[in-house]
């Protein structure tokens, strides 16, 4: 039986929750004995934090999606290292995935993380078909997407929780001293959007929310943690011209980018996600439930395979500030069942969202794909 030797392959250059979720699972892993790489692009925001956490990596400068030289250097790789297992996560290395499964006994993982729908002109659909022994998708959504087109039958697709550190994300953390620091008086309650600033995360319409919500509420402040990039700074400025706009500027706090998300959400009473695309199921929503923060969700992706309306947090339209509002005025008025949906929500992600039962799953998967399993 052959011990599980695995490299994971992100194209991506930009740095967001797909990356994040890459690293995590590679330290996951290591801790556990498990030999892990990751392949990435010279001065891509992935190798950069994998290089910062000194996690295994191979920088491999990728060239279209078939280029001999790149190829030849990533099959060098992998058969130097003895890897038995590519788990490919853009459409990039897709490619080269699949060149890596004809070529050689490598077995190869399709990951798929976002919703947005499969585009299969070309020799796309052959990648999907034939590129892999397997495929994972974050959310049941993808994954339905998937078979609709006939690009793999359901016995050959998982789908993988997002799964968080229940040591690390907890409602212990004291918010007090970094409410202070961002001059929010201690007695308003906080309504918070994390996640990187771009259209598909919604934030556009968490402002408009926002503003009703701070016109018809004294004792409140709005933060937005996140960052836009290069692409989507543009975007940021609408977020923020829109915010401009409103009677009440000064109680919205834009707060750029953290890791540290846990001591922000600490400062959190609700947390608003108001994604309108893209999201399969965000781990943001694990690690509000793990810290006892009430949720509200757009219908979008897989947001309400992990949001059970009026049981664990509240559902509402995508694409509506007035929406959005209304579930968390909701929320603000009614505080028995604001702690009813977080105290289910700690329940739940106890018993379905922490990282060793997400990776438990992983292990299974990929162990199921290695020959002779």
């Amino acid at each position: 039986m052959q011990k599980l030797r695995l490299a994971h392959f992100e194209s991506s250059m930009n740095w967001g929750g797909q990356e994040l979720r890459v690293i995590e699972q590679m330290e996951w892993m290591l801790a556990q004995g498990y030999e892990v790489w990751l392949i990435a692009r010279p001065e891509s925001a992935i190798l950069d934090e994998a290089a910062k956490r000194n996690l295994p990596c191979f920088a491999l400068r990728v060239r279209g999606s078939v280029n001999l030289k790149t190829l030849y250097q990533l099959l060098r790789f992998l058969l130097q290292k003895k890897i038995n297992l590519l788990d490919c996560h853009s459409n990039k290395d897709a490619y080269y995935g699949m060149w890596t499964r004809l070529l050689t006994n490598i077995k190869v993982i399709r990951s798929r993380h976002v919703t947005d729908r499969i585009k299969i002109k070309g020799g796309r659909a052959l990648i999907w078909r034939y590129g892999n022994d397997h495929i994972i998708t974050t959310a049941d959504a993808v994954k339905q997407q998937i078979i609709a087109l006939k690009l793999a039958s359901a016995d050959s697709i998982y789908t993988a929780r997002a799964g968080v550190d229940e040591k690390r994300f907890h409602p212990h953390i004291d918010a007090v001293q970094l409410k202070k620091q961002l001059g929010i008086p201690l007695d308003h309650t906080v309504i918070a959007n994390i996640g990187m600033i771009r259209s598909d995360k919604g934030q556009l319409y968490y402002a408009k929310a926002c503003n009703r919500l701070l016109d018809s509420q004294q004792k409140l402040s709005c933060i937005q943690v996140g960052e836009a990039t290069l692409q989507t700074k543009r975007y940021k400025a609408l977020v923020v011209e829109e915010i401009q706009q409103g009677k009440h500027a000064d109680r919205f706090h834009f707060l750029g980018y953290h890791d540290d998300i846990e001591n922000y959400l600490a400062i959190a009473d609700i947390v608003a996600i108001a994604s309108i695309g893209t999201e399969a199921q965000t781990r943001l929503v694990s690690q509000a439930y793990l810290m006892k923060k009430a949720v509200v969700a757009t219908r979008t992706g897989g947001l309400p395979e992990m949001v059970h309306d009026q049981q664990t947090g509240l559902l509402c339209e995508a694409k509506s500030g007035d929406a959005l509002a209304v579930s968390i005025l909701r929320l603000l008025d009614d505080s028995e069942l604001r702690d009813a949906l977080t105290d289910n929500a700690y329940t739940y992600a106890f018993q379905h969202m922490t990282i060793d039962l997400m990776m438990q799953e992983m292990i299974s998967i990929y162990e199921q794909t290695l020959p002779g399993r």
